[in-house]
C-alpha cells in the first residue's frame, strides 16, 4: 500500500513543495491537505497550503481559524516557478483545480479521473468515502503520532463527505472513524459541523421547496437565491431524505455559470456517471456513485426544463 515515504521519494527537498486543495474547498480537502502538511513536516519537509477560489463554508472558515490551519488562497501565495505541486482531493485537468506555477508531482484523491495521472506519484482510491481516510492510512503506516487538531479535521472531512457515515462507506472508512473519534476533539468538531447554516439560509430552503419538480423518484430543484456550495449540498441531502426521492439535482446560477449539486441513493443510477452524461457537450461534472457536482457556462445553459430532460434521459440510459 502506498504511503508518505513513497511520496517523499519523489520530492526534491531543495524545491518548494505546495499542497493544493481543490478550488472552493470543503472540509475533506482542507483536512486532508492539513494532515499531509503535518505528516511531511514530521519528515523535515516544509510545505505551503493553498486553494483556488475562496472558502465558501462558514463552518470550514471557523475550523481553519480555530485549528490555526495555515492555508491561503493561491492568488495570495507567491509560488515559485519550479514549485512541486501535490494535488489533494482533485486531479490534473479537473475544472475545480486552478492551474499553478510549477510541476504537478503528485495526486492524492478519492475521485475517479478521466485518465491515469501523468505525474511521478499518484494515489487514487475511488472506493474510499473520503480523502481524509487516505491520510488516516498514511499516518497509520508511518506510525507518526497524530495531533489532536489533525485528527479532528480528518474526522470532520470524513463525516462531511460520507453524509455522516450514511453513503459511500467502506470498512476502511469505519476503521478511520472509530480511531479518529477517540483521537479528535469530537465535541468541537460536531459543533462546527452542525452549525453550518444560518437564519439567512432558510429562504433558500423555502424557495427550493416551492420550486422543486418531481418525476417518479427524481427531484429537480432550481433555486435563484445565491447560496454557497455547502447550502446547496444540504438542500440536496434534505430532498434525498424524502422516502419517495432517490435522485436529486439542485441547480443554482452564479455570475458566469450554473452550478449543480447531485445526490443519488440508487446504485443503478450512479451520480458521477449520470452527471457526465447529462452535461455532455454543455458542461463538466463528476464525483462518486452517491454524490457529485458540476457546472455549465451561461452561454451553453439549455434552460431549466432542458437540463431536467437531460438528466431524465441520462437516467433512462
Amino acid at each position: 500500500m502506498k504511503g508518505v515515504q513513497e511520496l517523499i521519494s519523489h520530492l526534491d527537498r531543495d524545491r518548494e513543495i505546495v499542497i493544493q486543495a481543490h478550488d472552493f474547498p470543503d472540509h475533506d480537502a482542507v483536512g486532508a491537505a492539513f494532515a499531509l502538511s503535518r505528516l511531511l513536516g514530521a519528515n523535515k519537509l516544509d510545505t505551503l497550503l493553498c486553494y483556488g477560489g475562496n472558502i465558501q463554508s462558514n463552518s470550514l472558515s471557523e475550523a481553519i481559524r480555530q485549528f490555526e490551519i495555515p492555508i491561503v488562497a493561491s492568488s495570495r501565495a507567491q509560488i515559485k516557478d519550479d514549485a512541486q505541486i501535490i494535488m489533494v482531493d482533485g486531479f490534473v485537468g479537473n475544472k475545480n483545480m486552478k492551474g499553478l506555477p510549477g510541476e504537478v508531482v503528485a495526486v492524492i484523491d478519492h475521485h475517479t479521473p478521466p485518465s491515469e495521472p501523468d505525474c511521478k506519484y499518484w494515489d487514487i482510491r475511488d472506493h474510499y468515502g473520503s480523502c481524509s481516510t487516505i491520510l488516516y492510512e498514511y499516518y497509520k503506516i508511518s506510525k507518526v503520532e497524530m495531533e489532536g487538531n489533525v485528527a479532528t479535521m480528518l474526522l470532520m472531512g470524513l463525516m462531511m463527505d460520507t453524509g455522516f457515515m450514511t453513503r459511500g462507506v467502506e470498512p476502511v472508512d469505519l476503521e478511520a472513524f472509530s480511531t479518529l473519534f477517540f483521537q479528535a476533539d469530537w465535541q468541537r468538531g460536531s459543533r462546527l459541523l452542525k452549525n453550518s447554516l444560518s437564519l439567512n439560509d432558510l429562504s433558500v430552503f423555502r424557495e427550493a421547496i416551492n420550486s422543486c419538480i418531481v418525476a417518479d423518484d427524481f427531484c429537480f430543484v432550481p433555486v435563484q437565491k445565491e447560496c454557497t456550495p455547502e447550502v446547496m449540498a444540504l438542500v440536496a441531502d434534505f430532498f434525498l431524505g424524502l422516502r419517495e426521492i432517490h435522485f436529486v439535482v439542485v441547480l443554482e446560477p452564479e455570475r458566469d455559470e450554473y452550478r449543480l449539486s447531485v445526490r443519488s441513493e440508487d446504485h443503478a443510477k450512479p451520480a458521477d456517471v449520470i452527471i457526465r452524461a447529462a452535461l455532455d457537450g454543455i458542461g463538466a461534472g463528476g464525483g462518486h456513485v452517491h454524490m457529485g457536482g458540476g457546472s455549465i457556462p451561461r452561454d451553453l445553459f439549455p434552460g431549466e426544463e432542458g437540463l431536467r430532460k437531460r438528466f431524465l434521459n441520462a437516467m433512462r440510459k
